[in-house]
């Protein structure tokens, strides 16, 4: 072979070796791991990055108060795992759950002091038939969304909650369980000297029902109910910040600010729910509250809106502020889900005292379309070419030549044949033997004369790779014995003596099979660590080399097995080579989500 020729041989094996099976698909296994690490968790820090509490320029009265509004988390049943439903749905109702806890997990993040949950923290609870179901849903509820103590947690009723309007099919006893279980329908906190109004909106809903157009100043309400709970309450000079499930009364093409993903807020009744509280009630609530800023939640979108409230002392009116709150949890409504920020600060007779803003969380719709699907298909397209390229090689690939004797293939000389052969165990430098110029290890006793004989390819079932020992045909000799083979002979002092058997046991044995002089020397590590310790009675040393480069392609090629592959490829073709690829692919990133989803849940 030419230097051209070896050159080339080279350079087509440090292809091969860089476009192993081995290499691609272990690179394809850490690209689908970074693909998931960052779908599953890192867009998740990653959209809460640049998400800050809010500060005024003007500020400088001591470090705000940090109060986290959610709205609509819509947690399931515990039940609905358990029910008979379609993969699809099953595998949908477990993504919906992990991404309620991520979403909350990176929330946490950002130390609120207080956490207000604006209404239907349950999807279903409505439709619960005893406390001890609703007991149990709300340990869930609890379980996805942790408190501290450090940051107390304040709840409203929503209508999934405990439903909502006279003709609605919830339970009658609905409202006493989440009373007996999640706590009072209507509250006062204060925060910062900032008095929060917690209204139970859906409560309020069933007034305004059973009210029937009597106006709110000569109606006498229920005892315990929503309008005793608003007339009941005491306006003084601290700013106040109204809390409601369902949004204020509007005008139909009012516009919800330029945050809103689509549409707007519209007046709108069915069953179990109301879009907006009536145009009256609104008007009750802004009159006897006074309100600074309102918070809601229900729509599942971002909405902002000025209303416009009388000043029943000062007289005139002033513009108050309404946010709806976009959905803590994912909604065929909206693209991106999110909650709100609002920093407080001591109240005084100039400037503002509080400030909000939007937080987003991540478009899991858009992680799943944008990130999965493509890598997906770029990882199938790939894996076809590849294996397409295997193929070729596999097909153009010569066997490797197999040779029947120890000699070398440019060796012809019988000059030459005293030289150690690759797989003999010791080389020992023993000369010739005057008759056939063979040394006395590779005689054969009473062997045929003749030629030696190579192969340079297996043609036979007899030319297999595993048949590897040598076949030589020698001279025989007269005085050759079978009793006393040649290959026996021993070396004695520099000559070959083959007319005596070997040494007797008390005679040394031969070099190539005595140990080494002395005592053995441990082996020096080289860029590693060693240790010594005492081990019954004896000290030992135990070394640490540092991996090379080659160990590591061993222990990563353990991962991807080439030779199976292949017979695949040969076997069963292109189709089923690539399937079973993608799938040596893919097995590490499910295994790594599972373990993901079983740390969530």
């Amino acid at each position: 072979m030419g230097v051209s020729s070896r050159r080339k041989a080279a350079r087509a094996n440090r292809i091969s070796r860089t476009l192993s099976r081995t290499v691609v698909i272990n690179s394809l296994r850490l690209g689908w791991i970074v693909a998931l690490v960052a779908g599953e968790l890192g867009v998740y820090f990653y959209s809460l990055s640049s998400c800050k509490w809010p500060e005024r320029n003007e500020w400088r009265r001591g470090k705000p108060t940090h109060v986290l509004l959610i709205s609509d988390p819509q947690v399931r049943h515990p039940s609905v795992s358990w029910r008979r439903q379609s993969l699809r749905q099953t595998l949908y109702e477990a993504l919906y759950e992990l991404n309620l806890k991520r979403s909350w997990h990176v929330t946490q993040r950002l130390n609120p002091h207080a956490v207000f949950f604006l209404g239907d923290m349950l999807s279903s609870g409505k439709f619960v038939r005893s406390e001890a179901e609703y007991a149990s849903y709300w340990r869930k509820f609890q379980q996805i969304f942790p408190g501290a103590p450090s940051s107390p947690h304040y709840y409203i009723p929503g209508n999934n909650d405990v439903g909502m309007g006279l003709s609605h099919s919830s339970p009658k006893n609905v409202r006493l369980y989440y009373s007996n279980v999640v706590g009072p329908f209507n509250r006062q906190v204060v925060i910062r000297d900032h008095v929060f109004v917690c209204l139970d909106a859906p409560g309020l809903v069933d007034d305004d029902y059973q009210r029937s157009g009597t106006p709110y100043d000569h109606w006498s309400p229920a005892h315990g109910g929503s309008v005793e709970f608003v007339k009941s309450f005491v306006h003084d000079s601290r700013p106040t910040i109204l809390l409601s499930h369902i949004p204020m009364a509007r005008p139909d093409s009012a516009s919800c600010g330029p945050l809103r993903e689509k549409g707007t807020i519209r007046r709108g009744v069915g069953h179990g729910y109301q879009n907006t509280l009536g145009k009256h009630t609104t008007a009750f609530l802004l009159n006897a509250i006074q309100p600074s800023a309102i918070f809601s939640g229900d729509n599942r979108d971002y909405c902002e809106f000025n209303h416009t409230v009388d000043l029943e002392v000062a007289g005139g009116s002033k513009s108050v502020r309404e946010i709806s709150i976009k959905s803590f949890s994912m909604s065929v409504h909206i693209k991106r889900p999110g909650f709100q920020l609002l920093s407080l600060v001591d109240p005084t007779t100039s400037g503002t005292s509080m400030a909000d803003t939007l937080c987003l969380l991540p478009d899991t719709a858009k992680i799943y379309g944008s990130l999965y699907t493509p890598f997906a298909l770029l990882t199938l397209i790939f894996l076809f070419v590849f294996n397409i390229y295997r193929s070729k090689r596999l097909r153009n690939a010569p066997l490797p030549p197999m040779s029947l004797s120890p000699l070398s293939s440019n060796d012809h000389s019988p000059n030459n044949l005293g030289a150690a052969s690759p797989w003999s165990p010791f080389t020992p430098a023993v000369p010739l033997s005057p008759r056939n110029k063979l040394p006395p290890s590779l005689r054969t006793p009473n062997a045929t004369p003749g030629p030696t004989m190579r192969a340079s390819r297996p043609a036979t079932p007899l030319g297999s790779p595993m048949l590897t020992p040598a076949i030589i045909f020698q001279a025989d000799e007269d005085e050759d014995d079978t009793l006393y083979p040649a290959q026996y002979a021993m070396q004695r002092n520099g000559h070959i003596d083959d007319e005596e058997w070997p040494a007797p046991r008390d005679d040394p044995a031969p070099a190539f099979f005595l140990p080494a002089p002395g005592n053995p020397k441990p082996v020096a590590v080289s860029h590693g660590w060693s240790w010594t310790f005492v081990f019954r009675g004896r000290r030992r040393r135990m070394a640490l080399s540092i991996p090379t480069w080659r160990s590591l392609l061993d222990l990563v090629s353990l991962l991807a097995p080439g030779s199976d592959s292949d017979m695949i490829l040969r076997r069963k073709g292109l189709f089923w080579a690539t399937i079973a690829d993608v799938l040596g692919v893919l097995w590490p990133t499910v295994l790594l989500w599972i373990i993901f989803a079983w740390w969530m849940l």
